[in-house]
């Protein structure tokens, strides 16, 4: 004779507290490692795009510095980007607010002072953009991004950043000057230097440890 088998009430119960606190346990986890994966993507994507646009922008009109009263930022990014809206301040298609990387929300001048001109555009995927541009400046253009709009965490270095465009159309943090670029020195201590002023609760550093480090967290 067979004896039957058999898991016990008591038994599947205590089984399934058991994968409940692994799932409590483990889905944050996860859940934190897809949307950080979603940002590394749409940020490394933004960055690309807007690098071959200064290409392209340099090709076709035969120059090779990014300067003088002849950029228009605005035909630029009609001509380079596929843009689904243009808007200014006043249409605020961009979060009232940002949190800085440490927590402390920024306020609202500061977050109007990232999109401060007529120059403010939102791409297909929801990215939207604005280019300051000052050709008078050792700098030429900086540039504000969030890469997925007024969808959270609206943070300062997650889905938010700033770089700079410099006169030779490469792209970086804006701590490094005209002269660390042409010269070479000092470029990861100023780099360093700009990574800590994020974390403190800066509006920006974050970008230029996050591009060497080929577009992923580690903070």
């Amino acid at each position: 004779m067979f004896k039957k088998t058999g898991f016990t009430l008591a038994e599947i119960l205590i089984s399934l507290a058991i994968l409940g606190v692994v799932a409590a346990v483990t889905l944050p986890s996860i859940n934190a490692n897809v949307n950080n994966q979603a940002m590394e993507k749409q940020t490394l994507k933004f960055y690309t795009q807007f690098k071959k646009a200064i290409d392209l922008y340099k090709a076709e009109e035969g120059v090779d510095r990014i300067t003088g009263n002849d950029f228009k930022p605005d035909t630029f990014a009609s001509k380079y980007f596929n843009l689904a809206q243009k808007c200014n301040a006043d249409d605020k298609c961009y979060p009232d607010k940002y949190t800085s990387w440490n927590g402390k929300d920024t306020s609202m001048d500061n977050v109007n002072n990232f999109f401060n001109n007529d120059g403010i555009y939102v791409l297909a995927d929801g990215t939207v953009f604005s280019i300051d541009y000052d050709s008078d400046e050792s700098v030429p253009m900086g540039v504000y991004f969030d890469v997925n709009g007024k969808k959270g965490p609206n943070k300062v270095g997650y889905d938010f950043w700033h770089f700079n465009v410099y006169y030779d159309g490469s792209i970086d943090e804006s701590s490094i000057t005209p002269e660390v670029r042409e010269y070479g020195y000092n470029v990861l201590e100023g780099i360093d230097n700009r990574f800590s002023y994020c974390k403190e609760g800066g509006y920006g550093g974050c970008f230029g440890h996050f591009m060497r480090n080929n577009f992923k967290f580690d903070y």
